[in-house]
């Protein structure tokens, strides 16, 4: 293709995108990364255009203004995928990279050293899709697919910056504004054309894949408190009981001793702050792979899965410890919620998990029994045999 059609091209295929991501920002929320990577289109868009019709321009601004839009757009890039990744950011970070080279590029014009600019632009152009490529392959985008997609596009961009850098280091870079007319000029805009076609796509995908990710993510948590719900730890039981090499793992079962209490005293906002208060103290305290869940109202469940019988009390315990000493702002500093929690531990081999959760239920009871504010450990499950405590720890 010529210079004409890659040019045309690109800019269509940019115009597209920046369209269709700001068509998409009026109709979702959170909108900021899409009307950042509508921004990036148009900028890139931009720089395009005043880069063909660099000679119909003042030099001055043929001179400045192409690989400043340029930065720019990458800067909105950039700016888009930590928005998307939940990193802090600002629109300094869009800014930073194109007033760093406009003072470059500025002094270098005082002193008709066009090379200096042009070698300025690419540095940061390189940076700048690495800085990316950091962004897309950190943790929030772990376990994705169209995220890989973005990384190979700003890798290609990065490798095609590094190479228009060693090739304004032997060929001494422009003697003028705008692009060297030459071989390389092809090739870079067929990886823009490229890199386009990939960064619009995948942006869409990685957006939407995110979404259906949140939006799975949010059936399994209790939207209040954000532990899983009943269903999910459910789910997870029937895992652990169902495998065929079965570990020990543990089986916690509490509640909130005289909850109700909150409510009629304090209201049911107090009520919420408690529990949301309640579930973030026990989710500091427990292992990454451990499900805690809330099964309704004040009642919640643990499942620790490979763990002692003496390790599993223990974790039951120092839960149980956690809440007794919370404070609350609604509460005088001498009120504070206890928990009652029966715990099961073993194997569940031949164990339907109806069975095992009522007998650790039973256990729960027992606790409230004798004296609330403890920890029962099943002896024995057989049938509707009550639980009977291992020990009781009590303040």
């Amino acid at each position: 293709m010529d210079l004409s059609t890659l040019f045309s091209a690109n800019v269509l295929l940019l115009s597209i995108f920046a369209i269709c991501f700001l068509a998409i920002s009026l109709q979702t929320s959170p909108r900021a990364h899409w009307l950042s990577w509508a921004a990036a289109n148009t900028l890139l868009a931009s720089s395009l255009i005043c880069f063909a019709l660099s000679s119909m321009l003042p030099p001055l601004v043929a001179y400045l203004l192409p690989n400043t839009l340029l930065l720019l757009g990458f800067g909105c890039h950039w700016h888009a995928a930590r928005l998307l990744a939940d990193m802090p950011s600002k629109l300094s970070n869009v800014v930073a990279p194109a007033f760093a080279y406009s003072i470059v590029a500025g002094c270098a014009y005082l002193l008709s050293n066009y090379a200096l600019a042009y070698m300025a632009s690419n540095v940061v152009f390189t940076l700048l899709s690495v800085a990316t490529i950091t962004v897309y392959a950190s943790r929030p985008f772990r376990g994705l697919i169209s995220n890989i997609g973005l990384i190979l596009a700003f890798f290609f961009l990065a490798a095609e910056g590094v190479l228009r850098t060693v090739h304004g280091l032997v060929s001494g870079g422009p003697q003028g504004p705008g692009m060297i007319d030459d071989l390389i000029v092809d090739i870079h805009l067929m990886c823009a054309l490229v890199f386009v076609s990939l960064t619009g796509a995948f942006s869409l995908a990685l957006s939407f894949e995110l979404v259906a990710n949140r939006n799975r993510e949010a059936a399994r948590r209790d939207p209040l408190t954000g532990a899983f719900n009943r269903r999910e730890f459910q789910t997870r039981l029937e895992s652990l009981l169902q495998e065929t090499q079965k570990d020990d793992f543990g089986l916690v079962h509490f509640d909130l001793d005289h909850f109700k209490q909150v409510n009629d005293r304090f209201g049911h906002v107090a009520g919420d702050e408690a529990l949301v208060k309640v579930c973030s103290e026990v989710k500091a305290h427990l292992r990454q792979n451990d499900c805690f869940a809330r099964l309704g109202g004040e009642e919640f469940a643990v499942l620790l899965p490979s763990i002692s019988r003496e390790n599993a009390f223990r974790v039951a315990d120092r839960l149980r410890e956690r809440i007794s000493h919370l404070r609350f702002e609604f509460a005088p500093q001498d009120f504070n919620l206890t928990a009652s929690a029966g715990v099961y531990h073993g194997d569940g081999s031949q164990l339907p998990s109806a069975e095992l959760l009522k007998t650790v239920d039973e256990s729960l009871y027992l606790s409230k029994r004798t004296g609330r504010n403890r920890v029962s450990v099943v002896e024995k499950v057989s049938g509707a045999i009550p639980a009977e405590p291992l020990r009781a720890a009590q303040e």
